[in-house]
């Protein structure tokens, strides 16, 4: 007869106990004896019963353990095999020819899949990462119970800080496992699924593997700031040297990088205090921890005094890398085209980290040549004029109109200058645009039935939107009363622009933003004031948006993965041509895809007002028509130019990447001005374009009144009364004013290394004679080996 399980017998022990507490009487009331008389319910019953109870429970958490375990575990591969089969390592960017090397993107398991032994690190290193991360490690079985514990009672208790929101308890090997085993997108959630899976793969690590081994696979891994991954990899970036030469003082220092390798990092000059305030407490840490480390290294006390006051020698921290913020974009776009289903990942890697493990080819719209040219007029433009105007860092943007490409990406002066904070990408960081804002405040008054001529008020303004109200000031402190739209956006007139926005409306100057590329502005907390700039925004997305301009309003890109709501741009400028892994195309950009961002006519006005009358009064004036606005902001803190061809659309913005204010009197026009004027000119004699008119949509008339042109759309009477009236009020329309065309020269560049996609494109917005733009070319000028880059 087998024997009953357990949890039967108790089972069946309860029933008997409640049943015979309520069978017999005793006189009137019921009895509570049981078997023998005893009650089921005194001290030494319940006891009996709660430890049947407990023991039931504790074989079933055993079993769901293993269960748990084993689910895990079983089939578990070495972590350098597991790291083989996940991915075919690190990604490369090229130029638009795909020939010329960007940078090799690093990858995170890098320095598992070609590791450097134990032996050959400094046992300085091995010894304080222990002291510092687990000091129980020689003797854990692969778990810190001691730090779980804590972490336990941090996460999981009413007395921690909340629900998981304490400090965590990971140990050596609980730490490989997650960043070998746990996908990128999961680790960083603190979750009992996440934190189970971690701990059974560490406990089957411990079992299977030694310590030695453990370690060796955990310093080749752990990330230290500054694209250094492994220990060696550290070492050198650092210091200059391998990791088996550290010392004891530059080894602490790199074992108090991976708590928090972005607050620490000396590669960032902000942080060496810090860095070196961490470096002291390791060094404690393992004077504390002499015993456990005792195997490893011996140190003496004098020599923990040595080490704190060893001065620490950085080397430069610069890298091989050709447009440097123009790289770390595509890294980011990659992803996120990845995610928004574009192209798919080989070998089912997670999109965050398909660029890092995905081995993929990644040819980008990137030209070497205006690159070197944006790169080399910033450095020597800034050079000329920032000890008068105080402004020290300077960004462009270059992008082809005809195909949304972005062929020029300066993000910073020099990235590897730490007393500009060169590694700011000031091209796709909010800035504020100052009164290049006013483009989409007029683009709406169009919109509303407003014309070139509309008159609009120019005197004193205050806005009582916000607390304390708020003066409005012109740049020149004077007021000209009655004036037309048209002098009114040339002239940069505040007060003009403010009663502007207010009568056609903030949120329909927003949407007017986000229709023609703006990813900001989402929030209405500026009021009115945002048609000067009082909102930030990315130049990139300037440019873009200034882009489709050029185009009568018509945007060219390629699908958004931006994540943007309803009624933003649909399309975004296109950094990538294509995506390659070994195998096969992933993704190629052959031609643009086209969505109308404003009217045509609406966007001809607005381009006829910047070419004529702005750029003369701001003396932007290049040798072919161009329209161009430029944007202060409020304390001189950031000065904008952007402005677009046909065939090329450029955004430059001069300021201080910690927002320090510029000398006063540092406008625009004159300070960032010779920047744009000179990148447009040069720019254009490199690609080698003929100059180009604007196409007048057919449905924009010219109505001639005094000395001055109007432009309305036909069939639209204008909305506020202006200068000139409509042909049916007793003015004359007369022939365009603008010069003929003039017929487009053929090129003289080589064959184009990806399609000319804008000549396939219908020409929705442009008169049947007009030709489009080649596609730049990357040989249409000689490439240099290798990009100028300024020096510090």
């Amino acid at each position: 007869m087998q024997p009953r399980p357990p949890i039967e017998r108790l089972r069946e022990s309860l029933a008997d106990d409640i049943s015979g507490a309520w069978s017999g009487e005793e006189g009137r009331g019921v009895s509570v004896h049981g078997r023998g008389g005893r009650s089921p319910f005194s001290g030494r019953a319940l006891l009996h019963d709660a430890a049947h109870i407990a023991g039931f429970l504790l074989l079933a958490f055993v079993a769901s353990f293993f269960l748990v375990y084993w689910s895990y575990t079983r089939g578990l591969e070495p972590p350098n095999e597991a790291i083989a089969a996940t991915g075919a390592g690190s990604s490369t960017a090229y130029d638009r020819s795909g020939n010329t090397e960007l940078f090799q993107f690093t990858d995170p398991l890098q320095g598992v899949r070609n590791p450097v032994s134990l032996d050959r690190m400094s046992a300085f290193l091995v010894a304080a990462t222990v002291a510092t991360e687990d000091p129980s490690f020689f003797g854990n079985p692969g778990v810190n119970f001691r730090g779980l514990a804590r972490a336990a009672f941090e996460n999981l208790t009413p007395f921690g800080p909340g629900f998981f929101s304490g400090s965590g308890g990971s140990s050596i090997t609980q730490q490989l496992a997650r960043n070998v085993y746990v996908d990128p997108a999961e680790r960083s959630d603190r979750n009992l699924s996440r934190k189970l899976k971690e701990t059974a793969i560490a406990l089957e690590l411990k079992r299977r593997y030694s310590d030695r081994q453990i370690l060796e696979w955990y310093l080749n891994q752990v990330y230290y700031g500054h694209s250094a991954y492994g220990a060696e990899a550290a070492a050198r970036v650092y210091f200059g040297k391998s990791a088996e030469d550290l010392t004891l003082a530059e080894a602490a220092l790199l074992a108090g990088l991976p708590q928090a390798p972005g607050e620490y990092s000396p590669a960032v000059v902000e942080n060496r205090d810090r860095a070196k305030a961490r470096q002291l407490q390791v060094l404690d840490l393992m004077r504390d921890h002499a015993g456990e480390i005792k195997e490893i290294v011996s140190v003496k006390p004098e020599e923990f005094d040595a080490a704190k006051a060893q001065p620490l020698n950085y080397v430069g921290t610069q890298f091989d890398v050709k447009a440097p913020h123009f790289v770390f974009f595509v890294e980011d776009q990659v992803a996120k085209m990845c995610a928004a289903g574009l192209f798919k990942p080989p070998k089912d890697i997670s999109c965050d980290s398909v660029v890092g493990r995905g081995g993929l080819k990644i040819t980008t719209t990137l030209d070497l040549n205006l690159q070197a040219l944006g790169e080399r007029v910033v450095e020597e433009e800034l050079a000329k004029s920032e000890e008068k105007s105080g402004g020290h860092n300077g960004s462009l943007v270059a992008i082809h109109p005809e195909t949304g490409q972005i062929l020029t990406y300066v993000g910073s002066r020099n990235y590897f200058r730490d007393d500009i904070s060169g590694q700011v990408d000031i091209a796709s960081s909010q800035q504020s645009h100052g009164s290049a804002m006013k483009v989409f405040t007029y683009l709406t008054a169009f919109q509303k039935g407003w014309t070139t001529s509309t008159y609009v008020q120019d005197e004193p303004l205050t806005l009582v939107s916000g607390d304390p109200s708020t003066q409005v000031n012109n740049w020149n402190s004077k007021y000209l009363g009655k004036i037309t739209v048209r002098k009114a956006l040339s002239e940069s007139v505040n007060t003009a622009a403010a009663r502007t926005v207010i009568e056609v409306g903030v949120d329909d100057m927003r949407a007017t933003a986000h229709q023609l590329g703006i990813t900001d502005l989402r929030e209405d907390n500026c009021g009115p004031a945002v048609t000067l700039g009082s909102c930030e925004v990315k130049l990139v997305d300037m440019t873009y948006a200034f882009s489709a301009l050029a185009n009568n309003g018509m945007m060219r890109g390629r699908p958004t993965s931006e994540g943007v709501p309803d009624g933003f741009r649909q399309l975004d400028p296109v950094s990538v041509l294509k995506i390659e892994d070994a195998s096969q195309v992933l993704y190629e950009y052959t031609k643009p895809e086209e969505r109308k961002a404003v009217e045509p006519a609406y966007a001809y006005m607005l381009t006829d007002i910047l070419s004529k009358d702005g750029a003369k009064w701001s003396n932007l004036t290049i040798d072919r028509p161009a329209g161009v606005k430029t944007g202060t902001s409020e304390k001189f803190r950031d000065g904008v130019v952007v402005g677009y061809s046909r065939d090329l659309a450029a955004g430059v913005w001069v300021g201080n990447a910690d927002g320090t204010p510029m000398s006063p009197e540092t406008f625009s026009s004159s300070n960032t001005g010779p920047i744009w004027k000179r990148f447009m000119l040069e720019a254009h004699a490199m690609l080698k374009v003929p100059a180009r008119q604007f196409d007048r949509p057919p449905d924009v008339k010219p109505v001639k009144c005094g000395d001055s042109t109007d432009f309305m759309r036909e069939g639209q009477n204008p909305s506020k009364p202006g200068a000139c009236k409509p042909s049916g009020g007793g003015a004359d329309p007369t022939p365009e004013v603008t010069p003929a065309t003039t017929p487009d020269a053929t090129p003289a560049v080589t064959p184009e290394v990806t399609p000319a996609p804008a000549t396939s494109t219908p020409e929705t917005s442009r008169s049947p004679t007009s030709q489009a733009s080649p596609s730049p070319d990357a040989s249409a000028t000689p490439t240099p080996d290798v990009s100028p880059r300024p020096r510090q």
